[in-house]
């Protein structure tokens, strides 16, 4: 099925009026309000200029007003361009250079940041000519203005004066309407992903109708029939991870293509204590998490806050980011409770999933998914050859690539035998029945001395000390060998242990080759809020201390 996300969910609204679709601390919406809460923000946005394939940059975290804005631009075939709302105004700048949106949302908060980047467009194409805020109202001294660049808050545009309002027509988007999602992994400079609604639609449909257990639907009057009247079990789901994480914002529009609610978490400190009550308050029954990054913290907080009694999640979904088996334990020992570990890419997938309903069934494997294959390095499939190593690659539905880079598009997005293939390069080992280990990524394979060290195995041995919380795994120049491994490791709190110690645990695990030459302890990675490493800080800190 390849339809716009907009179109089934309006369909939704009609059918299931009063059923709730986002709940927030900041305001709910049943369906019929979303829809036309979203209805006539595209309006508004459509009398200021923003039309169908303008760019709209979302700076901001997870909101229920995020979801209506992302609705509406849907419903105009503008496009969502996601940011991180992490980013210092420099950073911020050099993303909408890019992007070169229309219109820009962001927190009350953010302002400060969203004022440094306007001054730094100044005469630029990538400045936005209308400022969306999400929260206070913009009256005050610290308020600025630009020629040519309007600021209005979100309720402007939700609840408009009397004189402004106009009788909400019947939007018709179509399925090539696009999204941008900028991805940057762990280095380098980030880029933008462009994938077509129809599209992303359609590779979801496993995501979305096999947790439920159903079947994938033939058209758009049987996927609304199957949200509306399938007798499905209710469908709760918490993005933890925020939008800017392409698993956290498809999450969420899976969710509403269910007809199921979405859970806000408004707060983007992250309070463990906070989001176990969300959790058990709001009945919730699917979490989407960032691997052992967030659910650590929070299972403390969750098992303290259930005090023994069985949870109401019914799955947990995680993606690209390390989630260990131990973990896994502890949330199977919640309740019933099916977690779905997924091997993908914000380019494309998904590769590979491993699966568990139970404790029993750990240690969690990666499946190869439906359309996934391994290439060796000639680009021949290798997937049914058990012991064989190469890069994954997925061969489905794609994105059309990335914005205003066709060489590192066409890199990432090789056509081999006449097909188009996503390959981000992860190297993996096959194993028997579809089976797959995890190596490293390509980019970050240490060559030392004519000899390959994937990362992934080494720190996979490293984290099987019960001292180790953490580790990082990479390459450092050597005169000698080209490379030399390095590691750097985060130990569990109050576990005394030194740098001999986890040497002589990798002795009996990993060859002298892949032994890390330089190991680093530290009380933690500092990750982001997505679970992701600044590769280039811990690089220079090993640097630091070498000297």
């Amino acid at each position: 099925m390849y339809e716009n996300y907009a179109v089934l969910w309006h369909e939704i609204a009609l059918r299931a009026p009063d059923r709730m679709a986002v709940r927030s601390t900041g305001g709910n919406y049943t369906y019929g309000e979303f829809d036309a809460a979203a209805a006539m923000v595209a309006e508004e946005l459509a009398d200021r200029g923003v039309v169908s394939g303008s760019r709209v940059a979302f700076f901001l975290h997870n909101t229920a007003e995020y979801l209506v804005l992302f609705y509406a631009c849907l419903k105009l075939e503008a496009i969502p361009v996601s940011v991180n709302y992490r980013y210092l105004g420099a950073e911020l700048a050099g993303l909408l250079t890019v992007a070169e949106p229309v219109a820009l949302v962001h927190a009350s908060g953010s302002r400060a940041q969203v004022e440094d980047a306007l001054d730094r467009l100044d005469g630029t194409a990538g400045r936005p000519e209308l400022l969306i805020e999400i929260g206070s109202g913009l009256d005050g001294p610290d308020s600025r203005e630009w020629a040519g660049v309007v600021r209005v808050r979100f309720e402007e545009l939700a609840a408009p004066e009397p004189e402004r309002a106009v009788s909400p027509r019947r939007f018709e988007p179509g399925r090539d309407a696009e999204l941008y999602i900028f991805t940057g992994g762990t280095t380098g400079t980030p880029k933008a992903v462009v994938w077509r609604i129809g599209d992303l639609l359609h590779i979801q449909q496993s995501s979305i109708y096999g947790p439920v257990g159903r079947g994938l639907p033939a058209d758009l009057d049987a996927a609304v029939g199957i949200a509306v009247e399938g007798g499905l079990p209710p469908v709760r789901t918490l993005p933890l991870a925020p939008f800017i994480h392409a698993t956290a914002l498809f999450s969420a529009m899976n969710t509403l293509a269910l007809g199921g609610t979405v859970v806000i978490n408004p707060d983007p400190s992250f309070r463990a204590g906070d989001v176990a009550r969300l959790i058990v308050e709001g009945g919730v029954t699917r979490l989407i998490v960032a691997g052992d990054a967030v659910a650590l913290p929070l299972l403390d907080a969750l098992e303290k806050e259930l005090d023994g009694r069985e949870s109401s999640l019914t799955s947990v979904i995680s993606s690209g980011m390390r989630f260990s088996d131990d973990t896994k334990r502890r949330i199977h020992a919640l309740g019933r409770v099916a977690i779905v570990d997924i091997l993908a890419s914000t380019e494309g997938g998904p590769y590979a999933v491993a699966t568990t309903t139970r404790a029993e069934d750990l240690p969690a494997r990666f499946r190869l998914s439906e359309d996934a294959v391994v290439l060796d390095e000639a680009q021949r499939e290798v997937q049914d050859q058990p012991g064989a190593i190469g890069v994954l690659a997925y061969r489905g539905a794609l994105p059309v690539g990335y914005l205003h880079d066709p060489v590192t598009s066409a890199e990432t997005y090789p056509v081999i035998n006449g097909v188009r293939h996503c390959s981000p390069g992860d190297y993996v080992r096959v194993g028997e029945d579809g089976f797959i280990d995890l190596l490293g990524r390509g980019s970050s394979v240490v060559n030392t001395g004519g000899e390959k060290v994937f990362p992934g195995e080494v720190e996979e041995a490293l984290l099987e000390h019960p001292a180790v919380a953490d580790a990082v795994v990479f390459g450092v120049p050597d005169p000698r060998w080209g490379e030399a491994v390095a590691a750097v490791v985060a130990l569990e709190p109050g576990l005394d242990v030194t740098e001999r110690d986890l040497m002589e645990h990798l002795a009996g695990r990993v060859a002298g080759y892949k032994k890390p030459r330089t190991l680093v302890l530290r009380d933690s990675l500092d990750r982001g809020p997505t679970g992701k490493l600044n590769l280039k800080r811990l690089k220079a800190s090993i640097r630091e201390d070498a000297q």
